[in-house]
């Protein structure tokens, strides 16, 4: 079966590859030695002005001026003028600049200058083209207006959009610093298996495979606790894993199928430990992307020097009232059909009328045991368990306990959640034998936490889309 390619090469582009040929040169060159990024040259121009430099980039944006030439020149981190006199260029650069196009990608060596009206700028000697260009960008002004098509076609949205490259790069950097916290207080990168065949340690439907080799079904990792506090029962005392999740659910702007999601567990330690260690990563974070702790976010002014902490029924308190029993489990039922107890109550209530509203840097504590079967009971209240949620702009971003490592309680657990799971919730914990057994070795009270590392960069990059923080999202099927 032949190959069908309806992609067009531009005429004028095509003419112009033909043309760089026959001048005997590659249009698609080799490895081209950079002296410096653009972004170095910006930020020490004037230590640098006059000196030999060599860069390379996208051409963005060019200005002809009869022998003049000037061209507006992309790399990843930032642009520069490039001022062009064809009387400067030996014949081949010359060719060359004649059969040159918006969007193709050059090497230039020229020296560092400032213009008549003080633009810094490359005055080009030197000119090799790397990657010919095809086909043309969208308008350089306007760039890709279409939100939809900007994710869609993600390469065009990077060469068009220096903020949305931004963005990416931002994120690495929100990881970056994630690790360096955690290394920084001795904690070990242990990494666990995506491919699992018990979906185990978060309320959430998985995604499905089959194994062939195995001849079995497997799911990929809902998250990453199990395995984790498996580590510690095995003598490891801090361990997290920064790795992929899957979850399959719906797509918006706070959701997507497949994440990075950071765990972390800490042996001998509790909730209040994962508290100072969640500010900790929270505050570095931000710090190492914007160099201060107090940050925009949608409209609001998110101030991280100070966390507030609140128990969840204290929350829901203020917002409806001092409610009785049950005429919460009233109310919260005519909210979900499938409200059965006070915890259910408190915490359908917590999420329909006080999550949205927690703007500043906020710990939730204090979840009905219903719906935390992983996390240890309070011994003055065994309703309830030490969990809490940390939520910053109205959103999630962070889920920690002190751990449950009583084995005898965890199957009891376990089977509650089959009980959930007849109901109708269809978002409950598998049982898992092999995790269990783990438990019955011994496992030293511990803390855990688990957080969204790209809800993190949103808050962080000021980025009102979960979409913004990952290169390539997830999208719906385009009609």
């Amino acid at each position: 079966m032949a190959f069908k390619i309806d992609i067009k090469p531009d005429e004028s582009k095509a003419k112009h590859l033909e043309e760089i040929k026959r001048l005997g040169v590659d249009p698609y060159g080799h490895k081209f030695e950079r002296t410096n990024s653009i972004e170095e040259i910006l930020e020490n121009f004037d230590s640098m002005l006059g000196k030999d430099v060599a860069i390379a980039g996208r051409i963005i944006g060019r200005r002809n001026h009869g022998r003049l030439e000037f061209m507006d020149l992309s790399d990843q981190d930032s642009q520069i003028q490039l001022f062009i006199n064809e009387d400067d260029l030996d014949e081949t650069s010359e060719k060359i600049l004649h059969l040159l196009d918006v969007g193709d990608i050059i090497g230039v060596s020229g020296k560092t200058i400032k213009t008549k009206t003080g633009e810094k700028s490359i005055a080009v000697r030197d000119i090799e083209i790397l990657s010919k260009s095809l086909l043309p960008l969208p308008s350089r002004w306007f760039g890709i207006e279409d939100i939809e098509k900007r994710y869609r076609k993600r390469h065009l949205d990077f060469i068009m959009n220096q903020e949305s490259r931004h963005k990416i790069l931002m994120s690495s950097k929100v990881i970056s610093s994630v690790r360096d916290t955690l290394n920084k207080n001795r904690f070990v990168d242990v990494p666990v298996p995506i491919l699992q065949y018990i979906p185990g340690g978060g309320n959430a439907t998985p995604f499905k495979t089959h194994f062939n080799a195995l001849h079995r079904d497997f799911y990929l990792k809902i998250a990453s606790e199990l395995h984790l506090k498996r580590l510690l029962v095995g003598g490891f005392e801090r361990v997290y894993d920064i790795s992929k999740s899957f979850r399959n659910e719906g797509i918006d702007a706070r959701h997507n199928p497949e994440f990075i999601e950071l765990e972390v567990y800490q042996a001998y330690g509790d909730l209040n430990d994962m508290i100072k260690l969640t500010e900790e990563i929270v505050r570095n974070a931000a710090y190492a992307v914007n160099g201060k702790y107090i940050l925009n976010f949608d409209k609001e002014e998110i101030n991280l020097e100070k966390f507030n902490i609140i128990a969840m029924d204290e929350a829901v308190k203020k917002e409806v009232g001092d409610l009785d029993e049950k005429t919460m489990i009233k109310i919260a039922k005519s909210i979900d059909k499938k409200t059965v107890s006070y915890g259910d109550a408190l915490n359908t209530l917590f999420e329909e009328k006080v999550q949205a509203k927690l703007i500043q840097p906020t710990f939730v504590t204090k979840y009905p045991i219903e719906v935390s079967p992983l996390a240890k009971k309070m011994e003055d209240d065994p309703r309830f368990v030490y969990r809490f949620e940390l939520f910053i702009g109205g959103m999630e971003i962070a889920n920690a306990f002190t751990e449950l490592n009583d084995p005898l309680d965890q199957i009891e657990r376990f089977k509650n959640e089959e009980k959930r799971k007849k109901r109708g919730i269809k978002e409950t914990q598998e049982f898992d034998e092999e995790f269990i057994e783990s438990l019955f070795y011994g496992m030293p009270p511990a803390g855990g936490m688990g957080m969204g590392l790209e809800r993190l960069a949103m808050i962080v990059t000021n980025s009102k889309s979960i979409k913004e923080v990952i290169p390539f999202p997830q999208l719906r099927e385009e009609r």
